[in-house]
């Protein structure tokens, strides 16, 4: 009996050591790009878009090997238009940054719109006219890729070329997303036997409500910690036009993000137990795929853009 046990634990451990050395990895890798974009104003930003590009390509191909159902001329049609979303924007923001453009903001927000907008309808197209290998379900499966993987992940390229507050907003961004896991861990393993009540039983029956609150808690020190850092760095600090103190808007800004973040950790588990599957890839060892680990950030990104726009 004691034989089996030890040989239970060996595979949870090498999974902790696995999942522990991705982590240090990723927080050395994240917080190297989040130093370069300080330092070089004008180019460092490039880091973070690489890193975008690569969520969404990588990110396309798992979920569309977990769908299992995509014709393969829509698979074609959806990698690209994923591998095109990203570099096209970028492009076309820093072209009119160059010249001095005031509105260098809209252009690339028009392309990218193209871009998806494009490749969205000859995705759809093939159900027209690949109809004996594109059915609907195949259809409905690439368009939401495209959404999914490339338009999601283009928002938090938007976020990367902000005129104002980028660096504060993507650090935030980040910190806010790996703090809500830290510490919606935290909070269940502790007060999880006090009140045990699940926040979603049927797609993840791990999480409780109380490990949600301490997500939000998570949310808020990274606000805290951001604001800190602006104190002792420039580059990270925020002068606000309005009477609210730039540590209370970043802590009100933490607070929907944290809950969109949670929110799209249990999406993405509703896509793995609808598909069968327990990781999109075996990419990060101990994390599973590129969407394992960025699902968060897919979703707290829309949270960060919207309130950043509105504290300018």
């Amino acid at each position: 009996m004691e034989e089996q046990t030890t040989t239970g634990q060996a595979p949870h451990k090498e999974n902790m050591k696995a999942r522990t050395l991705t982590a240090i990895v990723y927080v050395i890798v994240l917080a190297g790009l989040i130093t370069l974009k300080a330092l070089v104003p004008d180019y460092g930003s490039i880091g973070f878009d690489v890193l975008f590009w690569a969520i969404s390509i990588i990110g396309a191909f798992e979920f569309m090997r977990a769908m299992n159902c995509v014709s393969k001329v829509q698979w074609w049609c959806t990698m690209v238009t994923c591998a095109l979303i990203i570099p096209t924007f970028v492009a076309t923001k820093m072209i009119l940054e160059a010249k001095g453009d005031p509105m260098s903001w809209l252009p690339p927000l028009l392309v990218l719109m193209t871009v998806c907008s494009l490749g969205a309808m000859v995705t759809a197209a093939m159900l027209v006219f690949d109809f004996g290998k594109s059915d609907l379900k195949s259809t409905m499966a690439s368009l939401f890729c495209i959404l999914y993987c490339g338009v999601l992940t283009s928002v938090s390229a938007n976020i990367n070329h902000m005129d104002v507050y980028s660096l504060p907003a993507i650090t935030l961004m980040f910190l806010t997303t790996i703090a809500v896991d830290t510490f919606a861990l935290v909070f269940g393993k502790l007060f999880g036997r006090f009140l045990p009540y699940k926040l979603a039983p049927h797609t993840s029956p791990n999480k409780t409500i109380i490990g949600f609150v301490g997500g939000i808690f998570g949310g808020i020190l990274a606000a805290v910690f951001v604001w800190g850092l602006g104190c002792l760095v420039p580059q990270f600090r925020m002068t606000l036009d309005s009477h609210i103190h730039p540590l209370v808007s970043l802590i009100l800004i933490s607070i929907p993000t944290s809950v969109l973040a949670q929110l799209g950790d249990l999406f993405e588990s509703a896509i793995k137990r609808g598909c069968g599957i327990k990781d999109m890839g075996k990419l990060l060892p101990g994390h599973g795929g590129v969407l394992d680990r960025f699902d968060s950030m897919l979703f707290a990104s829309v949270a960060i853009v919207v309130c950043f726009i509105m504290v300018r």
